[in-house]
């Protein structure tokens, strides 16, 4: 054991001795202090080790989805939707300042209280609206099942306690969170409506799409998406890649994170509607 990792020890060990109004004195000034600047010169009020990591990790197979956040111009409105801490939404943001609307969509509570906190350390409040939702292809409360607690965490999934290879595991805890259909969000909340999407929901990729229909078929935009094949018999990517041709888009880049043929087979796929 290091001297650092025993020093922690023993700080944690005092610290839970204290009477309880001083360990929440404690942990306000912790958190207060808590921020982290990556190497875009982008802040993180960071409270969780899976913040931490997930603001500062820049991996390999994102570079594609940062190319293409470069692209927007204006006239676009970008929707992160799955925005997790909103490490995306930041970027977006810091790429084109003002000039671009972005709609940051996270169901997650605690990480859409990062996601919230994140904005505002970089004073991004004008340009990303958060909205604490889960897009669906129906407009309720519904269930959304937690593969993890924590912020920063993700392989979550709404409606039924599926993993991404649509097979069943235990929560480790449920929360009930608003579910909107993306048209009725359009329609009915007077949300801008999107022209470039990122859309990480692992695994409910198909019912938001469905959701959408409305929306992606009455103009031109975008989708950003990952697509997961957990095994060589999996229709999923398939069954949405034939609604989105429905809806009259094209796959025009598609890029692997890892080698053909490895599975689960991890796809980004860019849809575009001319």
């Amino acid at each position: 054991m290091g001297e650092d990792e025993q020093n922690w020890r023993r700080l944690s060990l005092e610290a839970a001795a204290l009477p309880i109004k001083f360990r929440v004195r404690l942990l306000e000034d912790l958190q207060a202090s808590a921020s982290f600047e990556n190497e875009d010169g982008l802040r993180f009020n960071v409270g969780s080790t899976s913040e931490y990591k997930r603001a500062r990790r820049r991996r390999v197979q994102e570079a594609a989805l940062v190319k293409w956040l470069g692209t927007f111009g204006p006239g676009d409105v970008f929707f992160d939707v799955g925005a997790n801490i909103g490490a995306l939404s930041l970027i977006a943001a810091r790429l084109h300042g003002n000039r671009v609307p972005i709609v940051a969509i996270e169901p997650a509570f605690d990480s859409f209280a990062a996601l919230v906190r994140n904005i505002q350390a970089n004073a991004l409040g004008a340009v990303v609206m958060p909205l604490h939702l889960a897009l669906f292809d129906e407009t309720g409360v519904r269930p959304f099942y937690r593969s993890r607690l924590g912020a920063g965490s993700a392989s979550h999934t709404i409606g039924a306690a599926l993993d991404y290879a649509r097979q069943p595991f235990a929560p480790a805890a449920v929360e009930h969170v608003l579910a909107c259909r993306l048209d009725d969000l359009v329609r009915v909340f007077g949300v801008p409506r999107p022209t470039r999407i990122k859309l990480d929901v692992d695994g409910v990729e198909q019912q938001v799409l469905a959701g959408a229909a409305e929306v992606l078929s009455s103009a031109p935009c975008e989708v950003f998406t990952e697509l997961i094949e957990a095994n060589a018999h999996d229709q999923r990517p398939l069954e949405v890649v034939e609604l989105m041709r429905g809806l009259g888009y094209q796959q025009t880049e598609i890029a692997e994170h890892r080698p053909p043929g490895t599975f689960p087979r991890v796809v980004d796929t860019l849809f575009v509607r001319r």
